[in-house]
């Protein structure tokens, strides 16, 4: 039976705050035979932790539940770079006999970072230093949304995109907690002709009493991916 874990990071913690720590004894005691090993599970443990902590995410059913366990595990992960990165002016970590090993963990806590400030935008207050809307967006409107280039133009109108998000969470086309989630998660990487940065609160207002015009441009449009799926 497969043992789950309550804290995801537990095992790159032990790595880094305890095997790894220059002022600890086990530091020393690392031979080259566990780095090889270590440079192979890194990754993969990595990997799983990205998946736990979206499946802990989706068992949740409150935003704010939600909401405390990323900004947790996103100051954690920042926690853990930081302390690696201190070791490197520490004489008796000895960078260089890791192997890469190092910047190989750092890697992977960035790109679990990047993880959580993407896939998790809509529960971070303020935006995180490092994801990548962070990082090209000035300081004073980092708490917002995704930076341009990581949002998708669609065509259709946030009126045409509400009504098409609420009918496939109604028929359970997509799934999420609820219809909030569902708009939370895909409306900041939108745009449209009309509008750059949409709001997921004001798009999901738009899914209730529709006019005629946009139910029919919403149909057509997904008649449109109908014909094409018949064609492939």
């Amino acid at each position: 039976m497969k043992v789950v874990r309550t804290y995801s990071l537990e095992w790159l913690d032990s790595l880094i705050s305890v095997t790894l720590n220059p002022e600890k004894p086990y530091r020393q005691r690392i031979q080259d035979s566990d780095i090889a090993s270590l440079l192979v599970k890194v990754p993969m443990e990595a990997l799983q932790v990205q998946s736990e902590l979206t499946a802990q995410i989706f068992a949740l059913n409150k935003d704010s539940q939600v909401r405390h366990l990323v900004q947790k595990y996103y100051h954690a992960l920042t926690s853990l770079k930081e302390i690696l990165v201190s070791y490197r002016s520490n004489p008796l970590f000895m960078a260089e006999q890791l192997s890469g090993l190092d910047v190989l963990i750092l890697h992977c806590l960035t790109d679990l970072i990047s993880f959580v400030g993407t896939r998790f935008a809509a529960y971070i207050n303020p935006a995180l230093p490092d994801s990548p809307e962070a990082k090209d967006k000035p300081a004073a409107t980092n708490a917002t949304l995704p930076a341009d280039k990581y949002k998708v133009l669609c065509t259709l109108s946030a009126d045409q995109i509400a009504l098409i998000l609420r009918a496939a969470d109604e028929s359970q086309i997509l799934k999420a907690r609820s219809m909030n989630a569902v708009f939370k998660f895909i409306i900041p990487y939108l745009s449209t002709p009309y509008k750059e940065t949409l709001s997921a609160a004001a798009v999901r207002s738009k899914a209730y009493n529709p006019e005629e015009a946009d139910r029919a441009a919403a149909v057509e449009a997904l008649q449109k991916i109908i014909k094409k799926i018949q064609g492939y």
